[in-house]
């Protein structure tokens, strides 16, 4: 049978499931392991930790993004149960059957996500994320290693070297462990996805060096956009992450020319209170992290009037040729930022298609 649908019924038929990564995982193993626990809550499986300690970078990123809630406890039986709205707030109230009432059988108090996030010793089958060595595994279970040998391993990670100790082992070093998670989670299907699986499995492949030149990466990322998923969800510069959101989802590849283009509208700048500056960010990004041979970013200048500029960047030196034959500019080095004189961006994108496939 498929390891992926091995895995899918394995999952399914689990009510209880633990999850297990290295304490000090790198953030595309802490990216993916949280992407997977959001996706069993969503899915509705008991989930928790593995082991005898949560990495702290997993409380990190969870502390101030989960909406807290209040949990009200009464251990009696009630008649009446209802709540009053008010100008600033909300009363409610609970009526018990039983006029003995003590402290005791009432608590009142503040949860979040990161209360959940307790050790889980009590799993039909633990998913291990990044750990290629079982010793480890046996290592971080030791308070409780007859529960360990007595369950199901689903083993996923990224080293050939690994041991393939579990039941169902994917193991592929061409992807990322959040690559990996994606395909695995579009796999599982929709009651495995939200916004927080999403946007971690975003949060980690934009960390993970492993994905540069991975056709898969930019499909990868633009369906996770479409997915609800936001780049701005643990980011330190959200203005110009947002610009670079919108670029990403807008993306196309330009087979004739062997160039990335993408455009922005000036909408989109006004926005997000951005200016032409915020794109050599975005530029950068892309560059850096992609390595995309040639990108080419259009975008509607604040003028008047209105005009379509352009950055570009490729390793092929007559590309950029091309580019400044045709429209006034400047290079430097392997990149160019050029004026097309044209209003409409749809137009641009043509005339500078057309001149670079000639």
């Amino acid at each position: 049978m498929d390891e992926l649908l091995r895995l899918k019924t394995s999952i399914e038929a689990a009510q209880n499931i633990g999850i297990l990564t290295k304490i000090n995982a790198n953030d595309d193993a802490i990216g993916t392991t949280l992407a997977l626990f959001f996706a069993l809550k969503n899915a509705n499986k008991k989930v928790g930790f593995a082991g005898q300690e949560i990495p702290e970078k997993i409380s990190e990123l969870l502390r101030g993004k989960e909406q807290k809630k209040f949990h009200i406890s009464f251990k009696d039986d009630v008649s009446e149960v209802y709540y009053e709205k008010k100008e600033n707030g909300i009363d409610l109230y609970l009526t018990p059957k039983n006029n003995n009432v003590s402290g005791e059988t009432f608590s009142c108090k503040i949860i979040s996500s990161i209360d959940s996030l307790d050790v889980n010793s009590n799993y039909d089958i633990l998913i291990t994320i990044g750990i290629d060595n079982f010793e480890d595994v046996e290592t971080a279970c030791s308070d409780d290693l007859d529960q360990l040998y007595n369950c199901d391993i689903i083993n996923i990670d990224t080293n050939l070297g690994n041991q393939n100790y579990g039941e169902i082992n994917i193991i592929e070093d061409s992807q990322s462990l959040s690559q990996q998670m994606s395909c695995i989670i579009k796999y599982l299907g929709k009651n495995y996805l939200n916004k927080e699986v999403s946007s971690f499995l975003l949060y980690s492949l934009m960390s993970s060096n492993k994905n540069v030149l991975n056709k898969k990466n930019i499909p990868t990322i633009k369906w996770l956009l479409n997915q609800n998923g936001d780049l701005n969800f643990l980011a330190s510069e959200p203005q110009k992450t947002r610009l670079l959101e919108i670029v990403l989802k807008n993306i196309q590849f330009n087979e004739e020319s062997g160039t990335y283009i993408s455009t922005l509208f000036e909408k989109n700048l006004l926005d997000n209170s951005a200016s032409s500056k915020d794109l050599a960010y975005v530029v950068e990004k892309i560059k850096l992290f992609f390595k995309i041979p040639s990108f080419l970013l259009l975008w509607e200048s604040r003028t008047s009037p209105l005009s379509v500029k352009g950055i570009v960047y490729s390793d092929k030196k007559p590309l950029i040729q091309k580019i400044m034959q045709n429209y006034k500019g400047i290079t430097k080095g392997n990149g160019a930022i050029f004026a097309t004189e044209l209003s409409s961006i749809i137009e641009a994108k043509e005339k500078v298609l057309s001149c670079l496939n000639k």
